[in-house]
């Protein structure tokens, strides 16, 4: 009788701690679970970041993807209020509609805005009048800027290129992509060709022995554009190569990676 009321005592007991430790380890899952929740909703705020930043990089706005702005000055501001915690459910929820936004936001805006903004500045980056316009050794025979008459006496004159003295015949090439202004003959520059670049960009190949462009034609660097020579008011032969920004000459050097003028 003693052993049976033992034993009745001892089941309940037993049941007690087993829901002890079934309540335990529900409590331990249950932070475990809490803790990664709180971990997604701080990766969220990471690639969150991100994404504004991309959205910069593409001039879009400052709008975060839930449409909340950003803090300008990113940092933490003045908070109150009730304190509820947030239920793992209600974290996750909220993480899955955000992700979601997230993705319509870069699939609908920031991917289009970053490919013409690569788009752009490829282009512009080819526009930039750069590179050699003739392949080998350059040799300079007269620099940019006021200089003597190269036909003798006491005038000075302004030089709005740099020549490049060489044999008639070499191959003369646009140093950007463009699109050809002028090719034609006058007594100045004699033979010669004008290649629009946009961006405020022009280039002039000057006192050519013959042009192979017509004007309209779309021309990218490295394509030849004509052949050095002797046409116009030149005391030899030579290429004026001349570079314009926004219509004003700028010396060659700055752009071609010379050595800095004497």
């Amino acid at each position: 009788m003693l052993l049976g009321l033992a034993l009745g005592l001892g089941l309940p007991t037993l049941w007690i701690n087993h829901l002890a430790r079934h309540n335990q380890r529900l409590v331990q899952e249950h932070e475990a679970l809490s803790h990664q929740a709180n971990q997604v909703i701080t990766d969220l705020q990471a690639i969150t970041n991100d994404v504004e930043q991309l959205k910069n990089r593409a001039g879009l706005s400052t709008e975060t993807a839930d449409g909340e702005l950003q803090d300008p000055a990113d940092q933490p501001s003045p908070q109150g209020g009730i304190s509820r915690v947030a239920s793992v459910e209600t974290i996750l929820s909220l993480s899955k509609t955000r992700i979601d936004g997230l993705k319509t936001v870069l699939t609908n805006a920031v991917k289009p805005g970053l490919e013409a903004t690569l788009t752009s500045e490829t282009q512009r980056k080819a526009a930039f009048p750069q590179g050699k316009p003739m392949t080998g050794l350059l040799t300079v025979s007269s620099e940019f800027g006021l200089r003597p008459s190269p036909f003798g006496g006491l005038d000075y004159e302004i030089h709005e290129g740099i020549d490049f003295a060489g044999p008639i015949g070499k191959a003369v090439l646009a140093t950007a992509n463009g699109t050809v202004r002028q090719a034609q003959y006058d007594n100045g520059y004699g033979n010669h060709v004008k290649v629009d670049h946009g961006y405020g960009y022009t280039t002039l190949y000057a006192h050519l022995s013959r042009t192979t462009v017509q004007p309209g034609d779309w021309v990218e660097r490295g394509n030849v554009v004509g052949y050095l020579g002797n046409t116009g008011r030149s005391s030899g032969p030579h290429l004026h190569y001349g570079i314009y920004r926004q219509g004003q000459s700028v010396n060659p050097r700055h752009y071609l990676g010379l050595e800095d003028s004497p």
